[in-house]
Parts: C-alpha cells; structure tokens; sequence
C-alpha cells in the first residue's frame, strides 16, 4: 500500500470510528434520566444500562475469533450497524423498558465490533507500530463520543430524549455505507492454520487475564458512573438535557485529553503502571466525591477528574494487550481482552442500581470507589514492564518481553 493509499484508509477509517461512537453514545446520557419518566426502578434502569456489556460479554471474543478464522473484517463492522439501526429504530417507536433493553443489548452487539476496528486499524501500521495505531484510534473514541453527546444534547432539547435515537441510526447508515470504499488491509496468509490452539493460548495466558480482570473494574466504573447514575445526581441539582450532555461531555473530553497526553508526557515522567495507578486512585477520589456534590458546577470539575482517571488506566490496560502481537492472532487476544472487562460494562450498573435502590446512591458510589483502589493497589503489585532494551520485537503472543507478572504475584 503507498503513501496516498494509506493516508485516505487512514482518515477514512477515522471518520467511520467517530460515525461508530455517535451511533452508539448519542443517547446514553439521557437513558436514565429518561427511563426514571417513565417510572423505571433503579434496578431495572442500572439492568437496561448493563445491557450493552452483556451483550459483550457474550459476543466479542467469539467476534475476534471469527474474524481471525476468516480473516475479515469490513463484514462484521457493517453487520454490527446495522444491528444498532435496527434496535433503536424499535425503541424509537415504542420506547419503554423492554425496548430501552434491546436497544442497548443490540448496541453490545454493535459495540462488540470495537474489537475489529481495533485490530483492522492496527494492520495498517504493522504489529511494531500498535500501541501508535491503539493511541490514535482511541482519540477517535473520545470525539465520536463527545459529537455523540453533544448532538444528541441538543436534539433532546429541542425535541425530545426517543428522538436521540434517531441520531444514532442516522450516523450508523452513513458509516455502513463509507465502509464500502475502505481498503481492507488482510493478514498475510501462514502455513500455520488457524485451529483452537491459538485459542487456548490466549485463555491462559496469565498476563492477559490479570490486564483483563483489572480492565474490570475500570469499565464498572465508567458504565455505573458516567452515564448511568451520575446524570440522576446532576438531574438532582437541576440539570437540563443540555447539562446532562455536558456532563457526558466534560468526561470525554477530560478522557480525550488525558488519553492524547499518556504517550508524550505521563508514560516519559512516570511510567506505564504508575500512570495506571494515578488513574486509579484519582478514580476512587471522584467517585466517592460525585454523590455529594453541592452543585453542577462541582460536579462538572469532579466528572472531568473522573475521565482523567479513566483514560490514565485504561489506556495503559489497552496498550499491554496488544503489544507485539502477530496480525493473525490479534483478533483473537483483542476480543478476548474486551470480552473479559465487557463483565464491568455489564456488572457496574447492575450492581449500582441494586446497591441504590437496597441501600443508598451514596454507598454504590462509595463501592465503586472502593474498588477503583483495590485496582491500583493491584497494579503497582502485579504488573512490571520490562526495560525498553530488553524487549523482543519478534515475540509472539503468550510469550512475550513487553511486560511480566511481578514475582510476588500468585497468579498462575
């Protein structure tokens, strides 16, 4: 591919990302808020956010491994839009809490092919250069998600929350058709076929699940707090769907910012696990804050701190995943990863919505914060990257130099 070819994939791919994320954040500052309208519990509300990470759960490694048996990619992105068009469609015409649910677990499925864009993305840049395409690409995360937020804000206002709806199915037709003129860059062909010992070497690899359980807990609090039970404390103090968007907005940007900073200033002054672990701990400060907040004004400060701390973590978590890995495993791992901390997307507003409907809002933050701590204690203990010079740039996967388990660590 030359220079021409791979600047238009490059900004091609860009634009469908941003289009991905608008179609499935447009909405998801307004869902609780409006769930509550129509006189949805807490617990079913924190059941229908949860949603989108079962749905996760269940389908992005059996996604990742599909698309490494076949070695493809385009087909699966444009069937995970067109499941979004179709799901908020429904919820469109008849909106209320089964139809809230199959919008978002229909949205999981969609989401699920996050793990696609990830690797398709990467396999423009060679496995040397991931972590750069990983960095690049989660920029495109944070601006679909902001324009996302930021449109649907002003729809919401103007018309009303099911018209959000809209938003996404509009954004995910014009994706589905751009995909058609996308080169897809395809793994080299090996001799070595593609069988379930692949599959079991990224199951078992004890890396990879001490990344992925520690992914977790920082999805649990991103899809508890963010855009589930933080808007109802800024609905509590006032806030219109314009603030609610905002506040979507405030985090995303915050994130974005954070996550643009990690290569060129956290990781050279402090490092990647002690990147990681700021992110955490500045976590469990926000969300022990956030339900006390006294205005919007306090809350919109404590929200950005709240995405600051998750794109320091997160960021570093991603990045371990996938690097030095060879193309034709990438899917695999990547969905694998992403499966694993799908359970946090799922399991942090089930778990705040039971939690604040038994006991007190309060307390659910307080847990997720809580938790927030453990993982940076957990962190600092168990992970240890090695020296840049002593990595192997030819490592495969299961066996590679770019980071250990710490020796005290009893994982095995």
């Amino acid at each position: 591919m030359n220079n021409v070819q791979f600047r238009s994939n490059i900004i091609l791919f860009f634009i469908i990302t941003i289009l991905f994320f608008v179609s499935i954040s447009a909405f998801d500052p307004f869902i609780s808020s409006y769930a509550t309208t129509l006189g949805i519990s807490p617990a079913v509300i924190g059941t229908i956010m949860g949603g989108t990470g079962l749905a996760s759960l269940i389908f992005r490694f059996p996604l990742g491994v599909l698309s490494d048996v076949l070695n493809k990619r385009k087909v699966f992105i444009q069937v995970g839009l067109l499941i979004t068009v179709v799901g908020w469609i429904i919820a469109f015409i008849e909106p209320n809490a089964t139809t809230l649910y199959l919008g978002k677990f229909l949205d999981g499925i969609t989401g699920s092919t996050w793990v696609i864009y990830t690797v398709m993305f990467a396999s423009y840049f060679g496995p040397k250069n991931a972590a750069k395409a990983v960095a690049l690409l989660t920029l495109a995360d944070y601006v679909g998600a902001l324009m996302g937020s930021a449109v649907g804000g002003i729809v919401a206002e103007n018309f009303s929350y099911p018209h959000t709806f809209l938003v996404a199915v509009f954004a995910a037709s014009i994706a589905f058709i751009l995909i058609f003129f996308l080169k897809e860059q395809k793994a080299p062909v090996n001799k070595e076929k593609y069988d379930k010992k692949i599959i079991i070497e990224q199951i078992t690899d004890k890396k990879l699940w001490v990344i992925s359980l520690l992914a977790v807990i920082a999805q649990m609090a991103l899809f508890g707090m963010r855009d589930t039970f933080t808007p109802l404390v800024a609905r509590d103090l006032g806030a219109d769907a314009i603030a609610l968007s905002w506040l979507s907005n405030t985090y995303k940007i915050s994130a974005g910012a954070a996550a643009a900073l990690c290569g060129v200033f956290f990781y050279k002054k402090m490092g990647l696990v002690n990147t990681a672990v700021l992110g955490a701990f500045l976590q469990f400060v926000a969300a022990i804050l956030i339900p006390f907040a006294p205005s919007l004004s306090l809350l919109f400060t404590l929200q950005a701190l709240s995405g600051v701390a998750f794109a320091l973590n997160f960021t570093v978590l991603m990045s371990l995943s996938i690097v030095n890995v060879p193309a034709r495993k990438q899917s695999t791992r990547m969905g694998f990863f992403q499966s694993v901390y799908s359970f946090g997307i799922f399991f942090g507003p089930v778990m705040m919505g039971i939690l604040t409907e038994a006991f007190s809002r309060n307390l659910s933050f307080l847990i997720i914060g809580i938790l927030s701590a453990i993982s940076g204690v957990l962190i600092k203990l168990y992970i240890k990257p090695k020296p840049i010079e002593k990595q192997n740039p030819r490592s495969e996967i299961g066996h590679d130099n770019t980071w250990e388990i710490t020796k005290n660590s009893q994982v095995d």
